[in-house]
């Protein structure tokens, strides 16, 4: 069952790179001779015109995404286990156990995002 998961997600993580269409014979930097080279310079990716945070961003986003996913198949899996238990106390307790752990990392994954933005603007408040 689990090499089944992993196969699938794999496969949409590994398709989906392969499968990203890119224009123009890569990246390319202008700058004037003497000036710093900053956050502000963008290339062409996958994702677009974007700078390396707003890739990193991106790639967060994904990686919540399949995460969450991941999160929700544990809990289906854990429901099925605690269904097919037929009152056998180990197997309910094992059911009961994964949906649990399941929702603590879905929490986890939630408050993930909010945490990264609440020391963002932290830092960004003190640095002002």
């Amino acid at each position: 069952m689990y090499s089944i998961i992993v196969a699938i997600l794999s496969f949409s993580l590994f398709a989906s790179c392969a499968l990203a269409a890119t224009t123009g014979p890569g990246p390319t930097v202008q700058t004037a001779p003497n000036e710093p080279i900053g956050s502000s310079i963008t290339f062409d990716s996958a994702f677009g015109n974007a700078t390396i945070t707003d890739v990193l961003n991106r790639l967060i986003d994904y990686g919540i995404a399949i995460a969450a996913s991941l999160a929700a198949i544990m809990i289906l899996w854990g429901a099925f286990q605690i269904m097919t238990s037929a009152g056998v106390e180990k197997k309910y307790a094992a059911g009961k156990q994964t949906i649990l752990y399941a929702l603590g990392g879905l929490v986890i994954i939630i408050l993930a995002r909010g945490l990264v933005a609440i020391f963002r603007g932290l830092i960004i408040g003190l640095g002002a």
